[in-house]
Parts: structure tokens; sequence; C-alpha cells
């Protein structure tokens, strides 16, 4: 693939009548092609269907499709209202937090599906999340921390292996910290972060910081939370995206997120989000989180954008390479072995200085970051760089 030619797309991958489906059902509602969604229903059986949209945690996405052709079933339904419940207890508890925190003079801004769900896209059964994520400044987080515990959340992991310490010191030093809360019929897990984007692909030094995040954030109608700006928010969905491979769980579903920002916002300022991106050298990364809903939703993402961020060919061409290996589809498979994900993880960089600099940070930022003292800052590194091989190496 010489420089300059277009990168094949990310379209030919989709193969199957199930495949065609859910990416035709996943572009958002308003722009959804009802005769091709009618057309391509009719190739698929019933049964396969909501198996493989249910696989793929967009059975309530499919379900509001079919209703606008004529085609909902009970089956199809009783997932749609599902979602729909549970949605609603979620953000009811979501609500009433930020209302306590507001009383207590700290701002909440919703990220990620959270915040599209609530301000953005309000159709919370084409809406699946896991979780909520809120970001609050980390002059405040101390004390929010003690008011998500008043509401009823406690410090809790989802993931069964993590290397992180619960509590709010460890929290205040990471990043952010885990919550979940009985909701009776469901439960809430919340993550609590005074860092909206870290870690991987981004220095320490470049971060945005939650200040900045909030004086350009917006008011979310009828509630105390709020909403990054539509360039903010356009990055931190495109990196979280690309935290997930592209491919890996939660899967297709992921890329609607990018889909619905820029379309929500047809005056986007590209020229500002491009400045963004290269400052943060992260252009690789978000190459491909809009690069990908640029093919498979036709997303209004302008050539331009992505001719200035696309990777050199090389680099392009082995990132395309390895998603179309791994699969669009069945984000709970094994998608790479631990040295083709090492591979893989590390050519998102813009550079190999970023790649190193990711995987070993500075001095300064181990220690304000992480606690560590400059006697412990070998075997800290150690731990780190073992951590990345054979603990974070999710496959």
């Amino acid at each position: 693939m010489p420089i300059g030619e277009p990168m094949k797309s990310f379209k030919t991958l989709i193969q199957t009548p199930y495949e065609k489906m859910i990416v035709a059902c996943l572009v958002a509602r308003r722009d959804a092609n009802v005769d091709e969604i009618a057309q391509i229903y009719r190739q698929c059986q019933e049964r396969a269907l909501f198996e493989f949209a249910q696989e793929h945690e967009c059975a309530g996405i499919v379900a509001a499709r079919l209703e606008m052709i004529g085609q909902l079933t009970p089956k199809w339904k009783a997932v749609a209202d599902d979602w729909k419940y549970r949605l609603s207890l979620r953000f009811e508890a979501l609500d009433a937090l930020a209302e306590a925190l507001d009383a207590q003079g700290i701002p909440l801004i919703a990220l990620k599906n959270a915040g599209i769900a609530r301000a953005i896209y309000p159709h919370y059964e084409e809406c699946p999340m896991g979780d909520f994520d809120v970001l609050v400044c980390k002059k405040d987080f101390e004390r929010a921390h003690d008011i998500v515990v008043s509401q009823g959340f406690e410090l809790d992991f989802r993931a069964e292996e993590t290397i992180e310490e619960k509590g709010v010191k460890a929290g205040l030093l990471s990043g952010g910290t885990e919550y979940k809360k009985d909701l009776g019929d469901d439960t809430l897990w919340l993550e609590l972060q005074w860092r909206s984007i870290a870690g991987r692909w981004i220095a320490p030094e470049v971060e945005p910081k939650a200040e900045d995040l909030f004086a350009s954030s917006m008011a979310v109608a009828g509630t105390k939370i709020r909403l990054q700006s539509p360039v903010d928010n356009l990055i931190q969905v495109a990196l979280h995206t690309a935290k997930h491979s592209y491919v890996r769980a939660p899967g297709i579903r992921l890329h609607t997120d990018v889909d619905r920002i820029v379309r929500a916002y047809p005056d986007l300022d590209w020229e500002a989000f491009v400045e963004r991106v290269c400052a943060m050298h992260v252009k690789t990364a978000v190459y491909f989180s809009l690069k990908i809903p640029a093919d498979l939703f036709d997303t209004p993402i302008p050539q331009s954008v992505l001719d200035r961020l696309r990777p050199m060919a090389p680099q392009a061409h082995f990132i395309y390479n390895a998603i179309a290996r791994a699969g669009l589809f069945h984000p709970l498979r094994h998608k790479f072995s631990r040295v083709s994900y090492l591979a893989f993880t590390a050519m998102l960089f813009d550079t190999p200085v970023a790649c190193l600099h990711s995987a070993f940070p500075s001095p300064c930022y181990m220690r304000e970051h992480l606690g560590v003292s400059n006697v412990g800052l070998p075997l800290a590194y150690a731990k780190r760089f073992a951590n990345l091989i054979f603990r974070r190496v999710k496959t």
C-alpha cells in the first residue's frame, strides 16, 4: 500500500447477512436505511439473528430497527423493554448522585456512553453499556468518594485479576476507582475518575486536565450532569475505542459512540479536533477509531481529517491487517496471541519514543501519580513491565 494510496475499506470485512444486519442497524436512528434493513432481514433466520445480536450486546438496537420495518416480535420487544428499564434505573441513580455532588459544590461530567445516552442519543434501548464513567476534578475526588459511598455505592472491581488497589488513596494516585450499587433488579457499576484520558497512547504531560474539560463542558437540561464539549467528547471516546483494540468486548457496538457524536454535531470544529489530537501525539489510535465507523456506518467524517491523521503506509497496513485477522465480530473470542497483541498495541503509538514512554513513564510521573519513592523506582518499573507482559495483555 504505497503512501497516498487509499486504504482498504473496513466494509470489506462484513460478509454474512447477520454481520450486514448488525452494521445496518447500528447506524444512528434518524439515518438508518429502512429499505436496506428490510432487505437484509429477509436473508436472516430469526433465531440465528437474535442469538447473533445478543452475542454483540445490540439486541435492543436491532429491535428498534425491526420496529421501524414492522417486524418487532414479542421476543425482540422484551429485550428492548429490559434495556429501557435497566437504563432508567441506572440513570435515576446517576441523577441522584449528580444532585448530591452538586449540593456540595462538586460538578460531574458523564463520560462515554453515559453522556451520549443522557444528552445526545436518549434512546435507552439502543444504548447498552456495562457501567457509567463520571469525571470530577482531582481536588474534589476525596469528597466525591464520600458522597458516592453515602449514595449506597461500595468499592469493588469487576475484573477478577487486577493489580489496582481499592480505596480513595489508591484512586487519588491512579486516576480513579470503581464502585457498584445494588438497584434491586440490576447492578450499577460506576467509575469515578479525575483523569478522563489516562494511560496508554497518551503521555501524562499532555493529558487534558479535568478543570479545562469542565470549563468547556455543557449542562444537560433538567439534570445536574454535565457533558464534555463536542471536541473533547470525540477525542475521549476515540481513545477509549482504541483501548479496546477496536475489536474486543464490547465489540462492534463500541463504534457507535463516534458515529453518534459526529452526527449530533454537524458543525463540529474539526480543525480544533485535529490540532488537539496532533498535540497529544495520538493520531494513529484516533485515526482508526474514526476510519472504522466512517467505513461501516458512513459516519460523516471529512476525508481531509482522515488524511491528516492517517499513519504512514506500512504502519496503517499492519494495523488494518491485524484488525482484519482478529475480526470485527464475536468480541469474546480469542483475538490476539500475547505477542501479536503487544505488537499491535505498539504500532498504535505515533512514534517508538511514545511507546517506550507509555511503558516506562518518567520518574517524576511515577513519584507523583503512583507514589513511588526514588529508592523504589527500579522495582516499580520491573513490576510495571511484568504486569504489562503477563497480566494487562488481554487478547
